[in-house]
């Protein structure tokens, strides 16, 4: 699908996309209108499928004067048209800075899609046929002094009694263990999903309170870990065993030291055999630690925010969304170019995916190598599933006749490599240098930093210049009233017009995106922009989000 919307400020076509989750629907958003008034908006929207037909889709956008819903409650407008909304005197209206809305996506082919333009590729997969899997789950929750400030505790007890309710099936079997100042302070289970159990493990939960002590985190993940992993060993090869945290405050009691607590799960779970799911909150729980724990374990940590929907319901919609179906575990996609192999693929963004839950695909990015033979791209996914192992292949030949589409691949590879790149940048003072070059492979090989974790930050910097991505904390951009660009200070990165601060212009044409970096790899012109209409499946472009993100600050 593709969302066509100028930029504000440099007349570009962008496409934006929230999330994708194929679920029945897609939920989008996309920037509207800057954080600061200005004198006129040009917005063009329109929804396609990869073939280039309009798809229906709906959008909430209601400004009296300007664009009126259809439907007289005022709900979102149904559309398979386009959308385009010229106002000039803008400053007038009360506008959104961001516009969002859903459409229906479909089904992807069975082995998935993957694009290339010989240089950049990005492969979407999510089989339709696949059955949902048997789970082993660990619930390890927070009952320390931390749960005692405000409706933590209470929001937790709701969400996991719905849960139980509602997701937890007759093949799952579960285990509800709690901690404070030990690492298990009362247990239930393991029980299976029947009626009966449910009722037993929901009265449980019910009478729950908080102690007065602080939280021993560490021996709750170690002895949480043993009790999954024992669960794992006495279970078929079909059945995903996942561990969910929910904790509500630091490690104050027993080991306390982060970078070990890290160090010592990771060590219990070096195999992978326990998915980490954790889920914090806001302002009083180590997101830093939750989120370096789920990083080095195969799983995904979310933190549960304030001023947003309730606690129990950011909570539900967390453990549905994450592990509600789970399709596929162990999920391993491997990339060779060409029958001959000689084209390296490399900088590739996530390959290793610990579950595939129902409404959610497996995406990659990466960059592709020059080759002197077959320059085809092809793609191996492997995965355990509901009926044992399974392998699906794909192969694309590059597509070199659309500029702007390749422009959008790297862009949309960058956002997504920075992102991973930071992520382990951010965990790095719990991984060690030598653990973190286990799990990060970087562009190029020349790191001769001691401190690794420098040069993946480093590579993050590069790519987001060379993108034109702006990143809280590492980039930034800055408008000056001049029609050249200006620096305003000596190690200014970025420019107005997206050249470097030596003044090297942008290049002439939009069909030339590539450049030739000095150990021999391709690279993208950071001043390259996209024409006014542009088409891509599927690809995601934050930097008009970014900008709008920036001005707020």
């Amino acid at each position: 699908m593709c969302f066509q919307s100028p930029d504000l400020f440099h007349g570009n076509t962008t496409c934006s996309l929230s999330f994708i989750y194929f679920d029945q629907k897609v939920n989008f958003e996309i920037p509207f209108s800057p954080n600061e008034n200005v004198d006129s908006v040009v917005f063009d929207l329109t929804v396609e499928d990869t073939a280039g037909k309009p798809v229906d889709f709906s959008f909430d956008f209601n400004v009296p004067g300007v664009y009126e819903a259809s439907s007289e409650d005022g709900n979102p407008t149904n559309k398979t048209s386009a959308i385009h909304l010229d106002i000039p005197d803008a400053r007038q209206y009360d506008l959104p800075q961001v516009i969002r809305g859903k459409y229906n996506p479909g089904d992807l082919p069975e082995n998935g899609l993957l694009y290339t333009d010989g240089k950049c590729f990005e492969h979407f997969f999510h089989p339709a046929s696949m059955a949902p899997m048997p789970r082993n789950f660990l619930f390890v929750l927070d009952a320390s002094e931390a749960m005692n400030d405000g409706s933590k505790l209470e929001s937790a007890k709701t969400a996991l009694t719905s849960f139980i309710d509602n997701i937890i099936k007759p093949e799952d079997t579960f285990t509800i263990q709690t901690f404070d100042n030990k690492g298990t302070d009362q247990l239930w289970g393991s029980g299976q999903g029947t009626v009966d159990e449910k009722e037993d493990a929901k009265q449980f939960v019910n009478t729950l309170t908080a102690s007065r002590t602080g939280g021993n985190l560490h021996e709750a993940f170690l002895e949480g870990l043993l009790r999954a992993k024992h669960d794992a060993e006495m279970s078929n090869d079909n059945v995903a065993t996942i561990l969910i945290m929910l904790s509500g405050g630091y490690a104050s009691r027993g080991e306390t030291n982060r970078t070990k607590i890290a160090e010592h799960i990771y060590e219990l779970n070096e195999e992978g055999t326990v998915k980490i799911f954790s889920i914090g909150y806001q302002g009083s729980a180590d997101m830093q630690l939750l989120d370096a724990i789920a990083l080095m374990n195969r799983g995904v940590s979310a933190p549960i925010l304030q001023g947003q929907d309730d606690f129990a319901q950011q909570i539900i919609s967390y453990l549905e969304s994450e592990v509600g179906s789970i399709l596929m575990s162990d999920v391993i996609v491997k990339y060779s170019a060409g029958p001959s192999k000689t084209m390296e693929v490399f900088g590739e963004t996530h390959k290793l995916f610990p579950v595939l839950a129902d409404g959610y695909e497996v995406v990659v990015r990466g960059l592709i190598g020059d080759s002197d033979g077959d320059p085809s791209l092809n793609a191996i996914t492997t995965a355990s599933t509901m009926n044992g192992i399974k392998t699906w292949e794909l192969s694309a030949t590059p597509n070199t006749d659309d500029a702007a589409k390749s422009s959008l691949c790297f862009q949309s590879y960058a956002h997504d490599r920075i992102t991973q790149l930071l992520r382990y940048y951010d965990a790095s003072d719990f991984l060690g240098s030598d653990l973190l070059k286990s799990l990060v492979t970087l562009s190029s090989n020349d790191c001769k930093e001691e401190d690794f974790a420098k040069c993946v930050r480093r590579e993050a910097l590069r790519l987001a210049i060379e993108g034109n991505v702006v990143v809280k904390g590492l980039t930034a951009i800055v408008t000056v009233d001049d029609e050249q660009c200006m620096k305003l200070e000596e190690q200014a990165e970025v420019c107005l017009d997206g050249t470097t601060p030596d003044g090297t212009p942008p290049r002439e044409s939009d069909n030339d995106y590539y450049g030739m970096s000095a150990d021999g790899r391709y690279t993208y012109s950071s001043g390259a922009s996209a024409p006014s209409h542009s088409w891509v499946s599927l690809f995601f472009l934050f930097s008009a989000w970014f900008f709008v993100a920036v001005l707020k600050i």
